[in-house]
This record gives structure tokens, C-alpha cells and sequence, in this order.
């Protein structure tokens, strides 16, 4: 091959290389034929056809550079050196050139050498840059590759774990709707079932074949807070305690038990004769003995209706009443029966308290007892009461009504006690007294209802009236007789009103206060 010529012919020209240029070419020289660049290649395919084309073979025993040097020796001056200088320098030419020519060529053996070691360098700093382009592109090529891969790995971890949590939500989701639609038709089931039988239960009366169901009632009023005459009602603070037996809700051996009201049968027991809002202070439940006997505990505060008679005001007595009654059961379905308490055996029904909110009230008696309420006369709806008879205290309206009053008549009556001649006196006396009395007349009517009767108080405050009016009737006469010259008869008048005033007031006022 070329190269290994070229690396021959510089070896045996005694021109050896250094060993490590040695190594180097022959390292280098294949990928030069092989695998350089187009120049580089041809560079090398002159340097070896030239070596060969002109290879002399050396003079043996003697190195190029001695053959030159007889080529430089000058001729001497004999004519046999003449003739051995004709006759030599043929062969002195032909020793020049190749003295030239072996001279020749270590210097081209340089640059070849030098040539192939450039050559060498750029084929080298190509081929690594080229190997390292490659080597990079395949290490990019490769990390690109892997993180490829595990971020396709990822993304579909990721969505492999989307895609599951979905169908495990859409599963779940279907089996939660699944699992609440079965429970809510069994609630419901449940519900419906539980409802129907709390309804007939609730709407049955326990035992009520056996006729009516007994309930027995025990009243307690804690505090009757105000009448109010005007309104005719009155404030009232009561207690009231049913029981009645449902063997239905019997549980032997079982302890007592709190249950809603509405859970169980009760006789709708309301307040007949209530006015306004009526609140209840204790929870709508009952308790359920072991034996089914169920009790019922209630406080109701709130104003109450009553009719009352004010014809004897205010010396009058009224019959009060604290009406219950069963909602839609009648007396031949239901029957209340008056409960005694352990505490006060006596109080059959019930009772009422020793200290009251009235200050003008005394509570004279008091009774329970089962009282039908009857609105109507086709209406006999089951129920039951606390009655309770309450008297006025006449003592305010005498020192407030009585006493006023009696001094406004004893002013009219004053007017005949003065002389005749000061006419204008007695007359603006009793014109004063009047004008009292109407006004006081109008207080009083702030303290009853418009009614279409007279009450002992308008009887006294209207004779009271009229007997100021009557006392300037006198008054004025008196002055007429005195000025037409009867004297004697303007002085029985005056004496017949100072009798009679005080006689007729008296009167009045003893049957306002006794009869």
C-alpha cells in the first residue's frame, strides 16, 4: 500500500522518523487513505507515486551527502587531470544529480511529514469534533429518549390514575346513589309505615269500645294577673295535669319514658276561651308509665275572654272561668274526670293560690269541675274548668269616686249659706260645681265599657248631677223672689235646699253603698 511505502522509503533513507511521529503516522495514515477528506487523500497518492517514480538506489557504503561533496572539488591543473576531468565529469553529472536528488529528498521527506502531520491534525480535529457531535447528538439523542420516556411514563401514570379515579368516582357516585335511593325508598317504606300505624294510633282512643275514654283533669292557678273591665277579660297564669290510660303504650318493667305529644293519642285539650296569644311554657310531651297510664303536664299564660255583668259596679261579684276543651270529641267519646292531688286531698280538680296579682280583687271561691262547652246548641264538645268567684274592693272607689263627688255636692250645697245680695257669688258657686261634675263624669266613663245599661256608680254620679244642677236652679230662683220684693218666700227657699241637699245626697249615697 502508498502508505506503508512512504513510511519504508523514509526508514531506509537513513532519515528515520521519531518514534513517536512513527506511531502517529501509522495511526493516522489508514483513516488519511480511508476515511479523509478528498485533498487530504490526494495530497498523500502524489507524495507515494512520486517516491516512486523516482527511487535511486544509494551507492553502496556510502551516505547521500558524501556523493555530493567530489561534486564541489575543483579540477587541477594537469592534462591528466584535464583528461580524467573530461573523461569524469559525465559521471560527476550524473553523481550531482543524484547527490541533489538524495538531498532532495529528506527535505521533501519533511513536507510530506509535515503535510500528513497537518493533515493528520485537522483529519483528527474534524474526526473528534465529528465524534464528539456524534457521541453528543447520541448522548442528547439518548437523554432525550429517556426523559421521553419517563415522561410518557408519567403522563401516563397520571392519566392512568385520572382514568381510574374517575371510574372509581363514577363508580362510587353510582353506588352511593344507588345505596341512597335503596335507603331512601326503605325510609321511606319505613316512614310511611311508621306513620300509618303512629296515625291510627294516634287518631284511635285507647279501649273505645268500651265507651268513652276517661281523662282525669287537675287545675292549678298559680297567679291571675289583671282584670281588665273595660275589655272584659282577664291575665291568668294556670297549671294544668291530664291522665289517662293507653294499654297500647304499656311496657312492664320498663322505665318512665318522655314522648312527643303528637306520637301518641291525647284529647287535644285548648283553651276555649282564650283572646290574643296564649303561650305555653312547658315542652309538648308526656310520660309513659309502665303500666300505659300517660300524664300530661301544661302552664298556659296569655289573657282570657269574660262576659261580665257590670250592673252592681263597683259593688259587683263575677263568676270567672278558665274553659278547656277536647278538640273534636264530644261528651259521649270522651269524659274528664276531676283528679285529686297527694298533696292537698281536698283539692278536687283542682285549686287555686292564696296570693294573687290583684290588687283590687278578693277571690271569694273557687270549684273544678267537668263543664261541657256548648257555643252552639247543636255543639256538646267535652271539657272541663276552674270556676272562680271574684269581688271588687269597694274601698278605691270610694276614697277615688265617692269622696270627690260628695265634695262637689257640699260646694253646690254651700251656695245657699250665702247672703242673698251677692247673687253673683251663689251663682258662680254652683255654675263652678257644675262644671266638676261634668268633667269627673267623664273620668268615670274611662273606667267602663260603653254599655246599654246603668250601673250603680252612673246612677250615684248622675243623682249627683242633678242635684248640682237643682242647687243653681234654687239659687237663681232665690235671687228672682228677692228681686221682685218677696223676701219671705226667697227664704224658704233658701232654708227648703239647705235641708233637702244634704238629706237627698245622703240618701243617694246610702244606697250606693249599702243596698
Amino acid at each position: 500500500m502508498a502508505w506503508l511505502r512512504i513510511i519504508n522509503r523514509f526508514r531506509f533513507r537513513q532519515r528515520p522518523l521519531s518514534l513517536p511521529g512513527m506511531f502517529f503516522c501509522i495511526a493516522l495514515l489508514p483513516a488519511i487513505v480511508s476515511g479523509a477528506d478528498p485533498a487530504t487523500q490526494t495530497i498523500v497518492q502524489e507524495t507515494a507515486a512520486s517516491e516512486e517514480g523516482n527511487s535511486v538506489e544509494p551507492v553502496a557504503g556510502m551516505p547521500a551527502d558524501k556523493n555530493a561533496e567530489p561534486a564541489a572539488e575543483p579540477a587541477t591543473g594537469t592534462a591528466v587531470d584535464k583528461g580524467v576531468e573530461s573523461a569524469a565529469e559525465p559521471a560527476a553529472g550524473t553523481a550531482v544529480d543524484k547527490g541533489v536528488e538524495s538531498a532532495a529528498e529528506p527535505a521533501a521527506g519533511t513536507a510530506v511529514v509535515k503535510s500528513v502531520e497537518q493533515a493528520a491534525q485537522k483529519v483528527m480535529e474534524k474526526t473528534v469534533e465529528k465524534a464528539a457531535d456524534k457521541a453528543a447528538e447520541k448522548a442528547v439523542q439518548k437523554t432525550v429518549e429517556k426523559v421521553m420516556e419517563k415522561t410518557v411514563e408519567k403522563a401516563a401514570d397520571k392519566a392512568a390514575e385520572k382514568a381510574v379515579q374517575k371510574t372509581v368516582e363514577k363508580a362510587a357516585e353510582k353506588a352511593a346513589e344507588k345505596a341512597v335511593a335503596k335507603g331512601a325508598e326503605q325510609a321511606a317504606a319505613k316512614a310511611a309505615t311508621e306513620a300509618a300505624t303512629q296515625a291510627e294510633q294516634t287518631a284511635r282512643r285507647p279501649d273505645e269500645w268500651m265507651g268513652p275514654t276517661n281523662v282525669r283533669f287537675l287545675i292549678f292557678v298559680i297567679d291571675i294577673d289583671s282584670i281588665d273591665d273595660a275589655n272584659e277579660s282577664f291575665t291568668t297564669n294556670v297549671f294544668i295535669r291530664l291522665r289517662w290510660q293507653d294499654r297500647r303504650l304499656a311496657n312492664p318493667g320498663a322505665a318512665v319514658r318522655q314522648i312527643p305529644l303528637e306520637s301518641v293519642w291525647n284529647p287535644r285539650v285548648l283553651l276555649a276561651n282564650q283572646t290574643g296569644q296564649v303561650t305555653k311554657s312547658l315542652p309538648e310531651v308526656v310520660q309513659v308509665d309502665e303500666d300505659g297510664t300517660v300524664t300530661y303536664y301544661q302552664r298556659y299564660t296569655g289573657d282570657l275572654s269574660q262576659s261580665l255583668l257590670l250592673s252592681e259596679f263597683p259593688r259587683d261579684r263575677h263568676m270567672f272561668v278558665i274553659q278547656f276543651v277536647a278538640a273534636g270529641y264530644s261528651t259521649d267519646q270522651l269524659e274528664f274526670i276531676p283528679d285529686t292531688h297527694p298533696d292537698d286531698p281536698l283539692a278536687l280538680g283542682g285549686s287555686i293560690s292564696d296570693k294573687l296579682s290583684l290588687p283590687d280583687w278578693k277571690v271569694v271561691s273557687h270549684e273544678a269541675l267537668k263543664l261541657t262547652y256548648q257555643p252552639v246548641a247543636a255543639v256538646h264538645a267535652a271539657g272541663f274548668a276552674l270556676r272562680f268567684e271574684a269581688e271588687r274592693y269597694i274601698t278605691y272607689y270610694i276614697w277615688q269616686v265617692v269622696l270627690p263627688l260628695g265634695v262637689v255636692v257640699m260646694m253646690a250645697w254651700s251656695a245657699f249659706w250665702v247672703s242673698r245680695e251677692n247673687v253673683g257669688v251663689r251663682i258662680g258657686v254652683a255654675t263652678s260645681a257644675i262644671l266638676t261634675m261634668i268633667a269627673n263624669r267623664f273620668v268615670l266613663a274611662n273606667l267602663l265599657p260603653h254599655l246599654p245599661y246603668m250601673t250603680r256608680m252612673d246612677y250615684l254620679t248622675v243623682g249627683s248631677t242633678l242635684l248640682v244642677s237643682l242647687s243653681l236652679l234654687l239659687v237663681v230662683a232665690s235671687a228672682s223672689l228677692e228681686m221682685r220684693q218677696k223676701n219671705q218666700l226667697a227664704g224658704r227657699v233658701d232654708l227648703w235646699g239647705r235641708a233637702v241637699f244634704p238629706v237627698a245626697f245622703l240618701l243617694l249615697l246610702g244606697w250606693f253603698l249599702l243596698l
